[in-house]
């Protein structure tokens, strides 16, 4: 009788244990696919299913961990305001220069952070991990860059106008990243092109 109450003792445990161990696991998934947001349907798709996306989210998790990614100094981030914001300003003389001024701009910013530059595949997953919801609008912007990099006649003024505007939304994410303040500038003056 004991060591039947033993037993059921320790199953109890064992059932209580899983339980546990099985509800973090699904916790943290939640979680990771939340923090991806939009991201995790596009990557869901593209591995051909949930376990495959859960795995490659965890792997650029990993990855992003490793990053020696860099604040923002003040005077940096006083650089790339004025920059931007001289972009901004140039877009009704040559749209076609503001976006392409815009892409290199954020690269540069890219780099700065500690982001690879050499391998934009890579590039956009890392930045996924903290800057999901960003990345849909910055791989627009990318793709009306490459457009206008081989036929600059075929791109619409408009389009060009939404592509520095996507493209400002991850230049300003980055910016305001922690420990980098954005600058009082680029929210005081939010003029549209």
């Amino acid at each position: 009788m004991i060591i039947a109450a033993v037993f059921a003792v320790i199953a109890i445990v064992l059932v209580i244990a899983f339980a546990a161990y099985s509800g973090r696991h699904e916790y943290t998934k939640r979680r990771i696919r939340t923090a991806f947001g939009p991201e995790y349907a596009r990557v869901r798709a593209e591995q051909g299913g949930t376990r495959a996306a859960d795995r490659e989210l965890a792997r650029r998790s990993q990855m992003h961990d490793r990053l020696p990614l860099e604040p923002i100094s003040a005077n940096d981030r006083e650089f790339y305001a004025t920059s931007w914001q001289h972009i901004r300003g140039g877009f009704l003389d040559d749209p076609g220069v503001a976006v392409t001024s815009a892409a290199q701009l954020l690269t540069r910013l890219l780099e700065a952070r500690g982001y690879p530059v050499d391998d934009q595949g890579e590039q956009l997953a890392l930045l996924s991990v903290r800057h999901g919801p960003a990345l849909a609008d910055y791989r627009q912007a990318l793709w009306v860059s490459e457009r206008l990099r081989t036929n600059p006649a075929s791109m619409p003024t408009e389009a060009k106008r939404e592509a520095l505007m996507q493209y400002q939304t991850l230049f300003e994410d980055l910016l305001t990243e922690p420990g980098a303040a954005v600058s009082r500038r680029i929210k005081e003056s939010e003029v549209t092109p």
